[in-house]
């Protein structure tokens, strides 16, 4: 995988795992435009969202909110 660019958020892993999001949305702007976040899914309205991690709270986004993402980077062996 391609890493130290921003990828489409296409492209984005839509299985649980941790990744580097890159989050733009004028109207709720995060405290960090970047951030860790997952996907998840609304099982009983079938919906899915980034799951946002921050400081506060928790918070929700949707693709159109997400300007690119990368794998988390690894943590070199100790």
């Amino acid at each position: 995988m391609t890493t130290g660019r921003w990828l489409d958020v296409s492209a984005a892993p839509r299985d649980g795992s941790p990744i580097l999001l890159w989050i733009q949305d004028d109207e709720a702007p995060p405290d960090f435009p970047v951030t860790v976040g997952v996907w998840e899914t609304d099982t009983i309205f079938e919906v899915g969202f980034w799951r946002v991690f921050s400081a506060r709270a928790p918070s929700t986004y949707f693709d159109q909110h997400v300007r690119g993402w990368m794998p988390l980077p690894r943590v070199p062996n100790a």
